[in-house]
């Protein structure tokens, strides 16, 4: 049998799985911010030496390599994309720059929301389609060759976005124009709202492809390295992780950039469903806490919570995502004091370089990393497996640094870093599952990143949650995900109509082109038959309402009386049963079709089952828990526990590549399918 790799490229660390369907390696890298494809192959040669091979022999025996990058994120979180060219409907230029009606204030002050496109980059173009999709006015093609020359000309614009109004109805006008900018200017990139997102929403459509011309420039790494592997003898093609969760080919990643940001997080969620389910929970609050940031997600009936109105610096994306929502506190996240005096941490990461004062590499403002040193959590000489050594006296020195402003020490420094980051991120964790409208204590948390296991346990505290899954390969959950996601490819049609007074005939035939459509994107993925399925959902709302809920239609028959019933079980469990006023007239806004198949794939490795017994610790550890001083706790080594030992906290177990905290007041047990699983006793 062939293997299977799964690679997350972190802000911090590259992350690599490597798989052959029975047996598991895992291992990490440093990110190297300016050649990311760098830190992939130097994760592939440490992987390949745990397997006892090296990267030239096992390469041509890879059946998959998955890929979630953060190449896309990055061009758009630093802001350095590609200069853009908008083409849309005259008198509809400042859509972008109007944004919607919700503002965002800080003390005060009007955040405007990020414009991907300059306003001087905008041109309308005389045409108008009706709401109906009827022609209003035909289009002007010479004033759109002039529009197109003056922004490529005058403007150096690099990549070119059209959207015009009412293109979801009737996409004739825009796609004359995309086909005359791509006819015209052969090099440019073009991308058109009504290709990837013919959907209602004049904001949303055009977003979608003003983001995608900004990234454009963001897959050049993504190529290299794809042509680097190639060279080492890699045969099968190279998949994309997606924001949806699911993998893409490099080919449909071009025509679709945008939906690569964010894919590392989803594939986290993929993955932790996997756990979830292998430990018999199917609703999940799922928390990853990296070096640079926490994520949290909801698994609810087994599968990712997804939305359709993703956001990104405050920006309405439409993106299709799973749903992720992120705060700047992790491992790296630097401690420092506001002008009143206040300690606060984060949102800036120390990141890989220079990282943590600790990481000895020029390093000198302490973070949360660096107080796990000082309190005694993280082990300096087993960092990495004792790979990478830590510098105690520094992560002690930059807190005592921060400390003298405070008037308190380092170890109390290092404390309060420690609860204040806690506090951020139970913060963010409880908000996601009070808002649910599942039961907190129905659910499991379930902890993972580098840095997430140290803190999973008072995260599941505060959110009220209480049984907590820790991933034996929890460090590398993200790549494990890139290693199993199935292949998603999504398409859907607006339908903006009273569900009551949908021609059923005519949306079933729609639906079966557009499952059609995705079945054969799949197809090309080089899925086997017996590996394709299609999905359908809709979107509903109720009438004069702005957002939906997204309804399961399973093959995609349409049943009216039941898609209302399903819509009003789920607002009900969403936002109360107060929040309905019978009678509403209940709307549907899209219907989408979803490909999935099914490849080659990592499995969670399965140990006998073993009989319930108290582990023994392999040692003991002076940990600053409180302000009443250290303690001495046993310390776990993780390779060294078998299915059914059990302890009870406060423990450490220290796993190589992260560290486990069991608190106080909490049981642990080690269960047969690599998972520790805590409960409070």
């Amino acid at each position: 049998m062939g293997f299977t790799i799964g690679v997350d490229v972190g802000g911090t660390f590259t992350d690599i799985v490597l798989s052959d369907g029975e047996r598991t390696w895992r291992d990490k890298a440093p990110t190297d911010p300016q050649e990311f494809g760098r830190g992939v192959l130097q994760a592939c040669d440490n992987v390949a030496a745990r397997a006892g091979t090296t990267s030239a022999d096992l390469m041509p025996k890879v059946e998959r390599f998955g890929l979630g990058t953060t190449a896309v994120t990055n061009v758009l979180t630093v802001r350095r994309g590609m200069r853009v060219g908008l083409l849309t409907t005259a008198g509809f230029e400042d859509v972008i720059s109007s944004a919607r009606s919700r503002r965002v204030s800080v003390d005060g002050w009007l955040e405007v929301p990020w414009q991907p496109v300059e306003r001087s980059c905008v041109r309308g173009v005389p045409e108008r389609i009706g709401r109906g999709g009827v022609v209003v006015d035909e289009l002007d093609e010479a004033a759109a060759i002039a529009a197109l020359d003056e922004l490529v000309r005058d403007q150096g614009v690099e990549s070119i976005a059209v959207s015009l109004l009412w293109s979801f109805a009737n996409s004739a006008h825009e796609e004359r124009v995309t086909a005359i900018a791509r006819e015209r200017y052969p090099e440019i990139p073009v991308f058109s709202g009504a290709e990837l997102h013919p959907s209602i929403r004049e904001y949303e459509r055009t977003m979608v492809a003003v983001l995608n011309a900004f990234s454009g420039n963001a897959l050049d790494g993504i190529d290299d390295l794809a042509k680097t592997l190639v060279d080492m003898g890699l045969r099968s093609p190279m998949l994309l992780l997606q924001a949806n969760g699911g993998t893409t080919t490099l080919d449909e990643a071009r025509r679709s950039p945008f939906s690569l940001n964010s894919s590392g997080p989803s594939a986290g969620v993929v993955a932790a469903a996997e756990f979830a389910a292998a430990a018999g929970f199917s609703n999940a609050l799922c928390g990853d806490a990296g070096g640079t940031s926490f994520d949290v997600a909801l698994v609810r009936d087994g599968l990712p919570q997804r939305t359709q109105r993703g956001t990104l610096h405050g920006v309405i994306t439409a993106q299709s995502t799973v749903d992720v929502e992120s705060i700047g506190a992790a491992g790296g996240s630097i401690a420092w004091v506001d002008d009143r005096g206040l300690l606060r941490v984060g949102p800036e990461s120390a990141r890989a370089m220079p990282g943590p004062a600790c990481y000895g590499r020029g390093g000198t403002q302490p973070t949360l990393t660096d107080a796990m040193v000082v309190l005694g959590y993280i082990d300096p000489a087993s960092f990495l497996r004792g790979t990478m050594p830590l510098d105690a006296a520094a992560a002690l020195e930059a807190c005592a640094t921060v400390g003298a402003r405070l008037g308190l020490s380092g170890e109390e420094v290092a404390l309060g870093i420690h609860a204040i980051a806690v506090e951020q991120m139970g913060k963010a964790a409880r908000l996601l599952a009070t808002s649910s409208g599942l039961e907190p204590r129905s659910l499991a948390f379930l902890g993972y990143g580098g840095s997430g296991p140290l803190f999973s346990g008072d995260l599941a505290r505060i959110a009220g949650v209480p049984t907590v899954l820790v991933p034996l390969p929890a460090s590398v959950l993200s790549a494990f995900g890139a290693a199993c996601a199935e292949v998603r490819r999504e398409r859907l049609t607006s339908v903006d109509q009273l569900i009551d007074a949908v021609d059923t005939e005519s949306l079933s035939a729609k639906m079966k082109s557009l499952g059609q459509d995705v079945y054969n994107d799949v197809e090309r993925n080089g899925v086997p038959e017996s590996g394709r399925r299609v999905e359908f959902e809709a979107d509903i709302r109720f009438h004069q309402q702005s957002f939906e809920l997204t309804i399961p239609l399973g093959d995609g028959a349409f049943d009216a009386a039941q898609i209302k019933d399903h819509f009003l079980e789920q607002y009900s469990q969403r936002y109360g049963t107060s929040a309905i006023t019978l009678g509403t007239p209940v709307e549907v806004a899209a219907v989408r079709a979803i490909g999935i198949g099914k490849l080659p794939r990592a499995a969670i490795q399965i140990d006998p089952d073993g009989v319930d017994t108290t582990a023994k610790p392999d040692g003991t550890r002076q940990i600053l828990l409180d302000e009443n001083g250290r303690r001495s706790v046993d310390v776990y080594v993780a390779a060294n526990l078998r299915p059914g030992h059990t302890f009870t906290g406060p423990a450490i177990v220290d796993q190589g590549d992260t560290t486990i905290v069991v608190p106080d007041g909490y049981r642990a047990t080690r269960d047969s399918r690599h998972t520790l699983k805590m409960e409070a006793i």
